[in-house]
């Protein structure tokens, strides 16, 4: 009897252990990246494989891959865990070179949290034939635009308040900001925009800006002189921009600080046009990649040697890993494109949105294409077109369709939105467009539109973004007419204004913000019609009530000398029936709830009571 029990236990253990190496050999990869046979691959990419399957970190071993490239032979490298405890990450320590094969192994040996051993798998790739570069300014359209755009700013319109006024405590770069129609009826929050030269990119002169219904400054940062800034907005807390002159994002904490910042990984440019944090911590970012391609090949007429710019989409995990990635050369044809394919350069696809979809996919903006595409979050596999040559839905009450579109959104109610810039509509005109998705029919229906009377057309840039109280909210882009429409559910106009001379916003945004600066408030002693005066102000806070100004004989001023309410950006103290003798000032700051803030530090006049006579600079300057 023990005989025949030990002889079936024996039994059980063979079965169990062919049952597992079956398991193993047929394990599922959900997501292999570089794709296999994927060519064009970044000679510093990383080698990321998916099962389908939580993984043990701890049974991690550090020899699963197998990497020989063939020129470059066998690479070492580290073996990592991303933070979703599914995505397995293999870093080569050195790159691979241009234009070679890249064969990988993974070997059985990952370990799922169920204590199952996942089985491997092979494949190989090949890197991209040599390095190509284009200007920064392809990708962001900082290009000087089409001379048929610039009419636009030619519409003859009078601003209903008064233009913003000049500031002493602000540099005096700083953009004429005019106020078209005030505020009536809008959503809470401020107004995001980033300025910059639309007829000379080399000339501008770009700030982040936050500004009030006033379209006075609540905060405000100089930028390098001909750098290009976009995407300035608040997300997860925090505010993030991106900067030419950083060569990435950055984000800023309630202080204004920089506390992080984002890039994409695996040796491409990190792209200005989009970052999206999520609530997990990951970050969702764009790359334009350029390539040399044979057009020859592909249409009559084409380049031999064309420079081809396809499109790289990167999700990073809280490590900055990259922890997803999906590059246009695997899914999309070059010929999809609306671009002319006998040109030296071809943008084919220009991305310029990424938006993280209710089912947890991705939805993607290719301009160049007319075309918002669907994603499959785990697997990169295209779920539908919408739009352009390979759409896939039948529009309703929408004969003309988008085209060379910006800013695709999800609305909570299902709906998309997006800036329809309009481009290849004669005539050509910019709308905000809602449509209703029916992603089983494949039907798109347009439920909301906002055109301008007279007609605005924006070639590049602009966003369409739908408030929490029902306004829409679009920034017009390269549009010089507008810069800020908020439109009320009706159709009618509840606030808008507008740049100076060839300044434009790559987009614009409505948020709250409460702001609690580090840096002390602005004390400029200056002149107020032949009467000395005091000149002040705090960037970036968004609680103050009043001030308290302070004078004195000492450099220690205790004599309150005046207690003006908040009027603006900046407030103003004349010191016509001030004592010669107070040769020093200092104003404090006080909030909402009655409390003294940071205060400023102090200035001195000089007057015969007080010394020589001194000119004081603004402290922009000093």
């Amino acid at each position: 009897m023990m005989k025949q029990l030990r002889a079936l236990v024996l039994v059980v253990m063979v079965v169990m252990t062919n049952v597992r190496a079956q398991e193993a050999a047929h394990t599922a990869f959900v997501y292999i990246d570089p794709q296999p046979g994927a060519r064009f691959v970044s000679p510093t990419t990383t080698i990321a494989v998916r099962p389908d399957a939580l993984l043990n970190g701890r049974a991690l071993p550090q020899s699963l891959f197998h990497v020989v490239g063939t020129q470059s032979g066998q690479h070492a490298g580290q073996v990592v865990l991303a933070d979703d405890q599914q995505t397995v990450i293999f870093k080569p320590q050195q790159p691979f070179r241009f234009g070679e094969t890249v064969h990988v192994t993974l070997k059985a040996g990952l370990l799922s949290t169920g204590g199952d051993t996942l089985g491997g798998t092979s494949f190989a790739f090949t890197t991209s034939p040599k390095a190509v570069s284009v200007s920064t300014s392809t990708s962001l359209d900082t290009l000087p635009l089409p001379k048929a755009t610039l009419p636009t700013a030619a519409r003859s319109r009078q601003p209903q308040v008064a233009g913003v006024p000049a500031y002493v405590t602000v540099p005096t770069d700083f953009p004429p900001i005019t106020v078209m129609v005030p505020a009536n009826h809008t959503d809470d929050g401020y107004i995001f925009l980033s300025n910059t030269n639309v007829a000379d990119s080399a000339a501008s002169l770009p700030y982040l800006l936050m500004l009030d219904n006033n379209g006075q400054p609540v905060y405000y940062q100089r930028r390098t002189p001909g750098a290009f800034v976009t995407d300035f907005k608040k997300q997860n807390g925090l505010l993030t921009y991106y900067d030419t002159s950083v060569g990435g994002f950055q984000a800023m904490d309630v202080s204004y600080t920089v506390v992080d910042t984002y890039a994409t990984g695996n040796g491409y440019t990190t792209d200005g046009h989009e970052l999206q944090l999520l609530q997990n911590g990951h970050a969702l970012l764009l790359s334009y990649d350029p390539q040399t391609v044979d057009m020859s090949t592909i249409v009559p007429g084409g380049n031999p040697a064309a420079t081809v710019i396809g499109l790289i989409v990167q999700e990073l995990d809280t490590s900055k890993n990259v922890v997803f990635q999906w590059r246009s050369w695997d899914h999309y044809q070059i010929t999809d494109t609306d671009q002319d394919l006998t040109s030296a350069t071809i943008d084919y696809v220009h991305g310029n949105a990424i938006e993280p979809d209710s089912d947890g996919n991705l939805l993607i903006s290719a301009r160049h294409m007319d075309e918002v595409t669907k994603i499959d979050r785990q697997t990169g596999a295209i779920i539908w077109r919408l739009g352009g040559k390979n759409n896939q839905f039948s529009f309703i009450n929408d004969p003309t369709h988008f085209s060379q579109q910006h800013d695709i959104r999800r609305l909570s109610n299902g709906d998309i939105t997006l800036f329809d810039n309009g481009v290849n509509r004669t005539p050509p005109y910019s709308r905000g467009v809602e449509y209703q998705l029916d992603e089983v029919n494949k039907t798109a229906t347009q439920v909301w539109e906002y055109r301008d009377t007279p007609d605005i057309f924006g070639y590049a840039m602009g966003r369409t973004q739908r408030l929490p109280n029902g306004n829409s909210l679009i920034g017009w882009g390269s549009a010089l007419a507008s810069a800020v429409t908020e439109i009320l559910p009706d159709g009618t106009k509840a606030f808008e204004l507008e740049f100076g001379a060839a300044q434009a916003s790559y987009r614009a945004f409505r948020y709250p913000w409460q702001g609690q600066p580090t840096t002390p408030p602005a004390l400029v002693l200056g002149d107020q019609v032949g009467t000395p005066a005091l000149y002040y102000s705090w960037n970036g806070a968004t609680d103050v009530a009043s001030y308290q100004v302070y004078g004195g004989p000492t450099a220690d001023p205790t004599t309150l000398i005046a207690t003006p309410v908040k009027t603006g950006f900046e407030n103003v103290t004349p010191l016509a029936n001030i004592p010669d003798s107070d040769c020093y000032f200092r104003v404090v700051p006080i909030n909402t709830q009655g409390q003294a803030m940071q205060p400023s530090s102090v200035v001195r006049r000089y007057t015969p009571a007080c010394g020589l006579y001194q000119v004081y600079l603004p402290t922009w300057l000093q």
